[in-house]
């Protein structure tokens, strides 16, 4: 991203913060797995947003008082030790460059200069940004930092600013669009690819190293856990095993998606293994992809996800009791049990999205109905990225080969 695009984000989150108060924003720790080993880094999506930085234990501070107002960036310390076993970390200059932040400090020095700027200014207030979804997951930084502040300052004040942010990140930018498209991209090359290879005895982790392999080629990386799911396995809706091999005249399902420059792609295509569908796959496929088009005909501002799943109930409704896939309409839950669409951008499933909420211009969703029946051992899933335009959509993805005669023709060369 352009630094004025995050400087500008950044003058948007923190305009209407009161003053007497501090922002601080964490990048995020490196997590131990075992031994003297961490899981790969993933950096806060949220921080990474604001200050278009990646490295693990950054902090960003605003300081907002009636003295004092200022941005603060913290790096790590300078050690020349450790960048001989792990390379360079970020340096100042780099930071300003990249952020827009220009006073940049040395993370040992946080806390002496976090606890000096209370005790010298009126301070009643401190902006977190905290992401929880359970009891049960792990303290994150910012809330590592709320349980200390809480124990030495009681008398401030904590207020979190993730859904503010998360709202912030629902309509994309052009720049953002235009990294979204590379990763759409990338994966298009990464399904072409894939199908070049794909036959009867292959395995499913085979066809994953071939769009990993075309993700590493391209400098991107995958946006999640690719899923090939054959067979039976393809009404798994997150089967990730990937271990079966491939069988003559079943159909190979695969939800992929690749990252550039952490904003992904998230697609999925359905395909026969041996090259040609069969009638009753065929009737299926072409359920589905009705479906697809109906919803995708049916965005625009204004629309809720509510109403575009409804969409997909109401197609299944008609068209699988008359293929015989379901006896009667209020069966439709026992071939489709998934919503029709989320949010997509710096996450996959990305934030600023609930169900029940409104389209805008500037949205980017998906559109992935599905139709699962474990008794005739078919599972189909097709899924396009969209653009919320002003009057319509866009379909991202549109090059992404989809109908039954492109994929048969293209199976065949």
């Amino acid at each position: 991203m352009k630094r004025e695009t995050i400087i500008k984000r950044r003058n948007e989150l923190l305009k209407e913060n009161k003053k007497g108060s501090i922002t601080v924003l964490f990048s995020g720790d490196l997590v131990k797995r075992s031994a003297d080993s961490t899981y790969p880094f993933v950096v806060n999506r949220n921080f990474y947003y604001l200050t278009n930085c990646e490295e693990d234990s950054l902090i960003y501070v605003y300081i907002n008082t009636e003295n004092v107002s200022k941005e603060i960036l913290f790096i790590k310390d300078y050690n020349p030790l450790e960048e001989k076993w792990v390379g360079k970390s970020l340096t100042k200059d780099e930071a300003i460059h990249k952020s827009g932040i220009f006073i940049v400090q040395p993370l040992s020095q946080f806390e002496s200069i976090f606890t000096r700027t209370l005790a010298r200014n009126d301070v009643d207030t401190i902006y977190v940004d905290s992401e929880r979804d359970s009891f049960k997951q792990r303290l994150n930084e910012a809330e590592k930092f709320t349980k200390k502040l809480s124990d030495s300052y009681p008398h401030l004040k904590v207020i979190n600013i993730n859904q503010k942010i998360n709202l912030m990140r629902t309509v994309k930018s052009d720049e953002e669009i235009e990294e979204m498209k590379n990763a759409i991209e990338v994966t298009r090359e990464g399904i072409e690819f894939i199908l070049k290879n794909i036959k009867p005895g292959r395995y499913e982790y085979q066809s994953a190293a071939d769009f990993e392999y075309q993700c590493a080629l391209n400098n991107a990386k995958l946006a999640f856990d690719t899923i090939v799911a054959s067979g039976k396995d393809a009404t798994i809706l997150h089967y990730v095993t990937n271990q079966k091999p491939l069988v003559e005249n079943d159909l190979v399902l695969f939800d992929l998606g690749a990252s550039v420059n952490h904003y992904c792609a998230d697609i999925s295509r359905t395909f026969p293994v041996s090259g040609k569908f069969t009638d009753r796959q065929k009737t299926f496929y072409t359920i589905v992809l009705k479906a697809q088009e109906e919803v995708i005909k049916a965005i625009k501002p204004g629309v809720t996800l509510i109403q575009l799943n409804e969409i997909v109930r109401s197609v299944y409704k008609d068209e699988c009791v008359k293929a015989n896939i379901i006896e009667s309409e209020d069966q439709v839950d026992q071939v489709y049990y998934h919503s029709v669409s989320h949010s997509l951008g710096l996450d996959t499933h990305d934030v600023g999205l609930v169900e029940g909420a409104v389209l805008r211009p500037g949205m980017v969703v998906t559109v992935e109905p599905g139709l699962y029946s474990e008794k005739e051992s078919i599972g189909i899933r097709i899924e396009d990225d969209i653009l919320v335009t002003e009057d319509g959509s866009i379909n991202l993805s549109s090059s992404i080969l989809k109908s039954v005669e492109e994929i048969e023709t293209y199976m065949r060369l």
